[in-house]
């Protein structure tokens, strides 16, 4: 009975964010209520209540489990030989393929809340795993801040003109075109 649970509490929680991505393609984030979600999913509120708070925990909640699987991909890059080609091919191809959420959230469907959020998260993955491991030199702590700023906006500006613009560039084409934008090497 347990297993049972267990996988419906599972296809629940997949039902609500294939009802967000489909919500996501037709409105703005901000016009889309948890009663809209539900009836997207064919689930009662108290089934959307058993997993989110609303329709914001959703999203980060969400956010925050992909990146975290961009953390794991950057982490086992800097801990190898990856190239950073290999490393932000990864990532958008994982993007592309598991992260339609996410994409939705960040694009002009998306909140600026949200969008803000990634922009955090991706300042601190900047500082955390990248800076340390390029080959740049850095004098002062106010440098350091400004590259970590340049880089997360300028990845977030680049994944939402992708995203909005229906990702007609694969991935790799994307990948080459930032490498002809940004010249550093990861040391």
């Amino acid at each position: 009975m347990k297993q049972e649970k267990d996988i419906r509490y599972y296809r629940t929680k997949q039902r609500i964010t294939a009802a967000m991505v489909r919500l996501l393609k037709e409105k703005n984030f901000d016009q889309i209520t948890v009663k809209d979600i539900c009836e997207y999913a064919e689930i009662s509120r108290s089934g959307f209540y058993l997993h989110y708070l609303d329709k914001y925990d959703l999203a980060e909640k969400h956010q925050l489990e992909l990146m975290a699987h961009a953390n794991k991909i950057i982490q086992t890059a800097s801990q190898s030989t990856i190239k950073r080609n290999d490393l932000m091919l990864h990532m958008l191809n994982y993007l592309k393929n598991d992260g339609e959420l996410l994409a939705l959230l960040i694009s002009d469907h998306g909140s600026p809340e949200i969008q803000n959020q990634v922009k955090q998260l991706l300042k601190k993955n900047a500082l955390k795993n990248i800076i340390a491991h390029i080959n740049i030199q850095l004098d002062t702590e106010t440098e350091k801040h400004y590259l970590v700023t340049f880089l997360s906006n300028a990845i977030l500006g680049v994944l939402q003109e992708w995203i909005n613009t229906g990702q007609k560039e694969s991935p790799e084409d994307l990948v080459q075109i930032m490498n002809k934008i940004v010249s550093f090497e990861f040391t």
